[in-house]
């Protein structure tokens, strides 16, 4: 299914917000205390970013209360990345979601908004409300032109990087300084200096690009996120 029509989109506020394994790589390393986050997070409609909110400054439980409103042609998921503001380089990768604009087809043009909690991986929450005025359509009984889509972009530089979801890792591309193995197929990524490959943000693993979306191992950290929930509600 995909919607067409007007989205009304609030970020109220984010709990629990950790830097992940790969952004404390040097805190652990120099034994500094836990990062606290300088968050701010993007919003994407299948892929293309729409916009993102303020940075909040020193706080792992961030409140934005900011809005975003625009029309969407066929639009099939929303997802929303939390970053960390870095000053130098890229932005820290920090947790994300994705909502499926179908799972919010009995809010379309009732007046009635999607409101609550929505988990984040591999940690975190964040409070969203949502409004939908328009229409759904079935990808098999609809054909429609693509149609070009141009949003605002500010700050775009700051989350150039893709996100790709493969078996709980989420890989970015990453510019590597030393030799390093593909985590898949134990070949060497490196050739010369800056070769550029896949990182997982949450275990730190590296594969080639073209290996990415091969890697079958679940990622560990989220293998120990799903215990950790299942432990906690055990009585």
């Amino acid at each position: 299914m995909k919607f067409n029509g007007y989205l009304k989109l609030r970020i109220g506020e984010a709990l629990n917000l950790k830097p992940t394994t790969f952004s404390r790589r040097h805190t652990v390393i120099f034994n500094k205390a836990p990062q606290i986050l300088d968050p701010y997070i993007v919003v994407k409609v299948d892929d293309v970013k729409v916009g993102q909110t303020h940075t909040k400054q020193r706080t792992n439980m961030p409140t934005y209360n900011e809005e975003f409103c625009l029309n969407v042609n066929d639009g099939k998921q929303i997802e929303l990345a939390v970053f960390h503001d870095t000053p130098i380089g890229y932005d820290d990768f920090v947790a994300n979601c994705t909502i499926q604009f179908e799972d919010l087809i009995k809010t379309s043009n009732t007046g009635e908004t999607f409101d609550g909690w929505m988990d984040l991986e591999p940690e975190g929450k964040v409070y969203v409300l949502i409004t939908l005025t328009g229409s759904f359509t079935d990808d098999v009984a609809v054909i429609k032109e693509n149609t070009h889509k141009q949003f605002t972009r500010t700050r775009q530089g700051a989350v150039r990087r893709r996100i790709h979801q493969v078996n709980g890792h989420k890989f970015m591309s990453t510019f590597l300084r030393q030799p390093t193995f593909c985590f898949h197929c134990k070949e060497f990524i490196w050739g010369v200096f800056g070769k550029q490959g896949y990182q997982c943000q949450v275990c730190t693993c590296v594969v080639h690009k073209r290996c990415h979306q091969l890697v079958v191992t679940v990622c560990p950290r989220m293998k120990k996120s799903t215990k950790e929930q299942v432990t906690d509600g055990l009585p």
